[in-house]
């Protein structure tokens, strides 16, 4: 899962830099370049981000770290960070009920095409109360928190949407599709 969220935050963050750039971000003259070059490759070598994917699912499945995520919604967070401690336990619920959603249907082929929201969703949780924690010992982190947190319910209700509104019939219906 970690190898997952950093090579596609380092793919995501090197393609913004080359917008910030323009065409000479390709050029030899700026480092971004090479940054971009080596962000690329990462999610190539050692395992593609799909086989992470793969990897990871059934930790995520098995809801490998609920007593670490249980302690942490348990923990009092003050001022600001109460917003967020509580944006986390609504991805946490929307993970869970995700999950159920996902179980219930008793189909591997779902499970497979989902994998990746549920990773996504399942990550969310861990990282943001990792920025969530930075945060509480630093008042300039509470800005990065907040977006990555805000950010992170966003797409954690996209991801639910995708999963339980039947966007997927189409994958699992492609034998038919592409004959």
């Amino acid at each position: 899962m970690t190898k997952y969220i950093l090579t596609e935050s380092a793919n995501k963050i090197t393609y913004d830099a080359l917008k910030v750039h323009g065409g000479a971000g390709y050029m030899k003259d700026f480092i971004i370049e090479r940054l971009s070059r080596d962000a690329r490759i990462t999610n190539i070598y050692e395992g593609t981000s799909q086989l992470q994917i793969v990897a990871a699912t059934g930790g995520v499945i098995n809801d490998l770290l609920a007593d670490h995520f249980e302690s942490k919604e348990k923990k009092v967070y003050k001022g600001t960070l109460t917003k967020l401690g509580n944006y986390l336990k609504e991805i946490r619920e929307i993970y869970l009920d995700c999950l159920r959603y996902v179980i219930e249907k008793k189909d591997s082929h779902f499970q497979e095409i989902t994998a990746k929201d549920l990773v996504e969703l399942y990550s969310f949780l861990y990282v943001g109360y990792l920025v969530l924690e930075e945060a509480e010992k630093s008042k300039r982190k509470i800005f990065i928190a907040n977006r990555y947190i805000t950010n992170a319910l966003a797409v954690s209700r996209k991801n639910a949407e995708a999963i339980k509104n039947d966007q997927y019939q189409d994958v699992l219906h492609a034998d038919e599709i592409l004959v």
